[in-house]
């Protein structure tokens, strides 16, 4: 996934943060405040969370209040070079010069480096003990189902795109391993390893309505989805929600401990019922788009309707080869805006080709120009931004073109405001009506 430009800019001291170069060892917390900030005084209130890069430096940020930080950085033994630390956009990144050649020929994803992103995921030394990984392998035979490098755990093979979920340790083990323990810079990772990649979470977004777009004319025309099978990848669904009875016919949960039949969510039974619901909680009122359409769901997304990558891209594989589903609906993406050459666009891609699976994926939910996230950024994707009522492009609907060359995104758009959806546990004749935030 690629940022934009201005992400990577340098408004340094507006934001209350100084370009920094630190050399091997511990920076001093106190040179680096008086960089940013006057010294903070005894009524200050401080609170500091450490996070740990995939190189093994400790980074230590510090909220000094008032909208200052500090920035500590604790190199790690055998570490080379110096650290560079800037801000953009509210985030902290923190690069050390071994990384930089990996970066700039693109072997090596940038988010690792954005340590408020890595927070703001939940990466905190203090609430994770490894960092989930997206290892992806070069070459023609590429090496999904090799031994994970040192200091790595595997956690799950991603065929589709030639690699596999790795937890690395939060040391400098892995690094080591994947660089081949170079000792001076190289932009290349050793044992066959194209890229390294953050295992990002990914979020759930919303979707569709029924007569705005004709289904009530399709249905006439004998259109009702019979003999087509549609995978719906999401928070899974409410298996004793009348619009959802025996409508299912498989399933399978992509998350630990969490059933796919038990939608602590909703927005999965919101999502496969506007699918394909029959319609009986409402007397056949708010059926589905495709109420004679085959079911199934993967539970991609959490109860709190997140999910990794790798789990989104296990969910794919599972719909595209292991069920055969002619259509994948995913209303769900990244927040950040991608390029189409991340790992959950490359799956929609090389599946798509491989099984002729049709991906049906929502724009998201960002509402700027050039903001369409993945995996719908993906080229084979049907990416689908959302309108009112009016057929006016909703105020929170994610914006093509496409980051970086500028392709055509969104696909096509679909009502997306004020939908009319059933509601989980609480079952009434009138649906809750559900408005995109």
């Amino acid at each position: 996934m690629t940022r934009g430009p201005a992400r990577r800019g340098a408004a340094l001291l507006s934001a209350g943060l100084a370009f920094a170069l630190l050399p091997p060892g511990a920076a001093r917390a106190d040179d680096t405040a008086e960089a940013v900030a006057p010294a903070a005084t005894s009524a200050a209130v401080s609170s500091a969370r450490t996070v740990t890069l995939v190189t093994g430096d400790k980074v230590i940020v510090t909220d000094l209040g008032g909208g200052k930080k500090t920035v500590t950085v604790d190199r790690a033994k055998g570490a080379i070079g110096a650290v560079r630390t800037q801000i953009s956009d509210g985030h902290i990144n923190v690069v050390p010069d071994e990384a930089r050649p990996y970066l700039a020929s693109g072997a090596l994803d940038a988010r690792l480096f954005d340590v408020s992103e890595l927070i703001a995921q939940g990466l905190a030394d203090a609430k994770s003990d490894a960092t989930p990984l997206i290892v992806t392998y070069s070459g023609k035979n590429a090496r999904a189902a090799a031994a994970a490098p040192k200091g790595a755990e595997r956690t799950r093979t991603l065929a589709s795109v030639g690699g596999a979920a790795l937890d690395a340790d939060k040391g400098r083990t892995f690094w080591e391993s994947a660089t081949g323990g170079a000792t001076k810079a190289a932009d290349d990772f050793s044992g066959g390893i194209g890229k390294i990649w953050l295992d990002g979470r990914v979020k759930a977004d919303m979707a569709e309505s029924n007569a705005q777009i004709g289904t009530p004319e399709a249905w006439e025309a004998g259109l009702t989805g019979k003999g087509v099978k549609v995978a719906v990848l999401d928070t899974g669904f409410d298996a004793t929600h009348p619009d959802l009875a025996s409508r299912v016919t498989e399933s399978k949960s992509f998350i630990a401990g969490e059933d796919v039949a038990a939608d602590g969510n909703g927005h999965g039974t919101h999502v496969t019922s506007t699918v394909g619901g029959s319609g009986a909680a409402s007397d056949g009122k708010e059926q589905g788009v495709a109420p004679g359409a085959t079911l199934a769901v993967g539970k991609v997304l959490s109860n709190a309707g997140e999910g990794s990558e790798s789990e989104i891209i296990a969910g794919m594989e599972w719909a595209a080869k292991d069920i055969k589903a002619k259509i994948v609906s995913m209303s769900l993406g990244s927040t950040e805006a991608s390029d189409g050459t991340d790992p959950m666009a490359a799956a929609v891609n090389t599946l798509s080709q491989e099984t002729g699976t049709l991906f049906v994926i929502a724009a998201g939910n960002v509402g700027a120009p050039t903001s369409i996230g993945s995996p719908g950024a993906a080229d084979s994707a049907l990416t689908i931004g959302a309108v009112d009522s009016a057929d006016q492009p909703a105020y929170f609907t994610s914006q093509g073109p496409r980051l970086g060359d500028n392709a055509l995104k969104p696909d096509l758009s679909a009502p997306g405001v004020a939908i009319d959806v059933p509601l989980i546990v609480v079952y009434e004749p009138v649906p809750a009506t559900y408005e995109e935030r």
